[in-house]
């Protein structure tokens, strides 16, 4: 199985890259895609939600009928709202990568010739925010998209399954399968200055441990510090601390730099 590497992009690019400037006749979504969110429930490998994104105006256009239990937003909120909106509801760690495991899915996509098309699955995995504010683990597709004659997108049906039933500590970014069952892993790749110390292991204690091991599953300070019974500010004196020691700037830095030195294991 190979493995390869995603860097992030900014929200710019993203958009930059997916903007339709060539814009066809008006096309009935509710048409394009009924067929198959209608069908969603008979392969649904869990809880899912779905909405449409339009390219042309960068916004949701559909959106689920049960999307407010799946999301901190109701139906109404969800419609008409633009890439950052969706963008807040993913881990602050793992949005601007999957912006770019998107990039990079639609270039691949273009450039396959029409029968590998059909033989082709990319599946995204993120940690987002369900309606009760919390964290867990999802799997994104893109099942079917709408191109125009320049063969650009114009508008994608998401969808999106919730996968906190399942054990999950870790995921690749974006995983491609072909109906051979190859399988092609894109992995986070983040830029550390010195992420191997040839000196001693800087000193960290049970207590901060913990710590790493919540960041690493995706908790954020106020649930950290609610699970180990501890105030917040204790919670972010630790934190503080642990980028000290490590001389990491980000908790992306911190976590990666506790696993390439044995610190911490996931």
């Amino acid at each position: 199985m190979a493995e390869k590497k995603i860097i992030p992009i900014s929200t710019e690019q993203f958009q930059e890259y997916f903007s339709v400037y060539n814009k066809s006749d008006e096309k009935d979504n509710s048409v394009i895609y009924s067929g198959i969110t209608e069908n969603l429930k008979n392969f649904a490998v869990g809880h899912y939600f779905w909405f449409v994104a339009d390219c042309i105006t960068m916004k949701t256009i559909d959106v689920s009928p049960n999307i407010e239990i799946h999301t901190p937003y109701n139906h109404k909120e969800w419609s008409n709202q633009n890439v950052q909106h969706f963008l807040d509801l993913i881990h602050p760690e793992d949005g601007q990568y999957l912006l770019s495991a998107l990039v990079s899915s639609a270039r691949i996509y273009k450039n396959m010739r029409r029968p590998e098309k059909n033989n082709i699955r990319f599946n995204f995995y993120v940690r987002m925010l369900n309606h009760e504010n919390n964290y867990r683990w999802v799997l994104i597709q893109a099942p079917k998209q709408c191109f125009n004659k320049y063969n650009q997108i114009e508008s994608s049906l998401i969808v999106i399954y919730d996968l906190s039933h399942f054990p999950i500590n870790h995921m690749p970014l974006l995983s491609i399968i072909d109906d051979q069952g190859k399988e092609i892993q894109y992995s986070k790749h983040i830029m550390l200055k010195d992420t191997k110390q040839d000196d001693i292991k800087p000193n960290v204690t049970q207590r901060e441990k913990e710590i790493l091991m919540l960041m690493a599953q995706g908790l954020n300070s106020p649930k950290i510090a609610e699970h180990l019974f501890i105030s917040y500010h204790t919670v972010e004196n630790h934190k503080r601390n642990l980028r000290k020691k490590t001389n990491t700037k980000t908790s992306t830095e911190l976590i990666a730099f506790s696993i390439n030195n044995c610190i911490l294991s996931v």
